[in-house]
């Protein structure tokens, strides 16, 4: 048997756990300390262990809120159903929120699957790609008649999420290893993103976030002020608008800003 072929067998066997890879074990020699059976068994024990490390690490308010027994079996489903199929350790947690809504035991718990989706992207903020954050300066360089046509590109790492009211919370709470507060009632808004080389995140109003999402959507400043008008039905919404901007720039959010052309 050719080495590549006894690899690819190895490999096989692992994934697929101690009792189903048993034809590896034809070309596994017994020792004299264990079976083959048990050494092979080491080698499958200390895969899963390491992806649930990895789960554990990525995810620790989650497993702070619904228990350790709870999440080694989460995590024992997870590695049972998501076999590792990166060269990149971190890559392998990524779909743990999509799994819990997946999940026949998970998906109606709301709390738990907005914990997960707020961790993970803490984490994808903190290796999203780097750029350099533009200065509220530049917007001058426009003149008035081009600021209904300004769209403006954001930071790699910023990610918009709608969460459950109290996800943050519930959050800090495991951070600090405290009782998780009390349940909140409907849903709320959140940015993450990374700054000074650390994630960061901000609770948005409702008109804040669709105005944010509109702009990353690629919407000129003009469309997004007529959508905010017409959605609040009142005066004010390019003052407000204008405000949020400013907020973005201090955030070091805008990356880049151009008028869109005419379509």
């Amino acid at each position: 048997m050719r080495l590549a072929d006894l690899q690819a067998m190895f490999q096989a066997g692992v994934l697929a756990g101690a009792e189903d890879g048993a034809r590896i074990l034809e070309s596994v020699k017994n020792s004299a300390q264990a079976d083959r059976t048990t050494l092979f068994g080491v080698y499958v024990n200390a895969y899963r262990a390491r992806l649930a490390e990895f789960l554990a690490a990525d995810f620790p308010a989650l497993r702070a809120l619904i228990g350790e027994d709870a999440f080694d079996d989460l995590a024992a489903a997870y590695i049972e159903a998501q076999p590792s199929r990166e060269r990149n350790a971190r890559w392998y947690t990524t779909r743990l929120p999509d799994f819990l809504r997946e999940s026949a035991q998970w998906r109606d718990d709301a709390r738990a699957i907005d914990l997960a989706s707020f961790e993970r992207a803490l984490t994808d903020a903190f290796d999203a790609p780097d750029a350099e954050p533009l200065a509220i300066d530049a917007l001058g360089a426009f003149a008035p008649d081009q600021w209904p046509r300004l769209s403006f590109r954001f930071h790699p790492s910023l990610i918009l999420l709608e969460l459950e009211t109290g996800t943050i919370a519930t959050h800090e709470a495991a951070v600090e290893r405290q009782e998780p507060p009390p349940r909140g009632e409907g849903r709320g808004h959140v940015a993450v993103w990374r700054a000074d080389l650390d994630p960061v995140h901000c609770e948005l109003e409702a008109g804040e976030f669709l105005a944010l999402s509109l702009a990353m959507e690629g919407h000129a400043f003009g469309d997004i002020c007529q959508m905010a008008a017409f959605r609040d039905a009142e005066e004010g919404s390019a003052e407000r608008l204008a405000q949020m901007l400013t907020g973005w720039f201090q955030e070091g959010l805008v990356v880049a800003a151009a008028p869109r052309e005419d379509d």
